[in-house]
């Protein structure tokens, strides 16, 4: 979906592509760099090293391009590091035929965690200079904790004895909390509730499975919940515009989005929700789509179901024994 403008904007797509890596002049292997999942593997640089520079090329229709209104059309490619604030601008070249092509710098001192690339397209309308009249359809990520060039999908799990952690003995009595506001959600697991981490771990039985697959389900549940509710409020207006908040919060909203309005864009979806938020409507709709979506999710439908008939078969067996 494109955002409504005052002003003509570019309708097609603008694409953004990595082509090239170099780590202080050395290239870097392409096994690292993800075309499909547009990532950039950084955690495998087995060195200390100063700059980082990405060959970048974005593209768009060139006959769209020249057919418009619009004069003097420029290409940007930005940088955005959020754990650390930082923001950069690299103009890139007009190469013809509706290429730009160029270069972005990561300097070592000032990025942690990942960054995002995109790319910004601006132009003189109608007399009015620096007026965005396109974006990229997909960003990049690159990412210095990552082995792999994958989106990470996966929570990490840590057995914790909350009684006698600083963090967590506020939920000494809860049986999992996660922790959705580090760089990656973490879900810890309370160590200290007696037979809780046998059930989970080794059930011994028919009967301590079934409560396995329950509970884990729940535990999925209500993890997708709060990394929802979480990455709603990652998520900045800019110009008016909802803006995706990049990692593993968008990956979520990515994922769950098309539960709660299929009958609509992931990008449009994004406005409708935010939206929403924003004008401070009543939260009950939200929340059941929210309950719906975690409930797919997580496979909950399938683990109750699951649950349902096998507690029948052991209740079938029992009465003919």
């Amino acid at each position: 979906m494109k955002t409504a403008f005052p002003y003509p904007i570019l309708a097609g797509d603008v694409k953004l592509a990595a082509d090239a890596v170099w780590v202080d002049n050395i290239p870097l292997s392409l096994k690292l760099i993800s075309d499909e999942e547009r990532v950039i593997a950084l955690h495998e640089i087995k060195r200390d090293w100063d700059e980082i520079r990405v060959k970048v090329s974005v593209s768009v229709d060139a006959d769209e391009l020249t057919a418009g209104v619009w004069t003097s059309p420029e290409c940007m490619a930005t940088v955005r590091n959020r754990k650390t604030n930082v923001r950069l601008t690299f103009p890139l070249h007009y190469d013809g035929g509706g290429i730009w092509s160029g270069e972005v710098e990561l300097r070592r001192g000032e990025h942690v965690g990942r960054c995002e690339i995109d790319a910004w397209i601006v132009a003189e309308v109608k007399g009015v200079e620096g007026r965005l009249i396109g974006r990229a359809e997909n960003r990049w990520s690159a990412d210095f904790e990552a082995k792999q060039p994958t989106r990470q999908r996966s929570i990490k799990m840590v057995w914790k004895d909350f009684a006698n952690h600083s963090f967590l003995n506020e939920f000494r009595d809860d049986p999992w909390m996660l922790d959705a506001e580090a760089g990656e959600p973490v879900l810890y697991l309370n160590s200290s509730l007696e037979g809780f981490r046998a059930v989970l771990g080794n059930p011994s039985g028919a009967d301590q499975k079934l409560v396995r697959e329950v509970m884990a389900t729940q535990i999925a549940s209500e993890a997708w919940t709060a990394m929802f509710n979480t990455a709603l409020y990652a998520c900045a207006v800019e110009r008016g515009e909802p803006q995706w908040p990049g990692g593993w919060q968008e990956y979520v909203l990515r994922r769950m989005l098309p539960d709660f309005f299929p009958e609509i864009s992931p990008d449009e979806a994004l406005v409708e929700l935010v939206g929403r938020r924003v004008s401070g409507e009543s939260g009950s709709d939200l929340h059941a789509r929210l309950m719906h979506s975690a409930t797919l999710n997580s496979k909950k439908q399938k683990t109750v179901a699951n649950t349902v008939r096998t507690l029948a078969r052991m209740a079938d067996v029992k009465d003919n024994s």
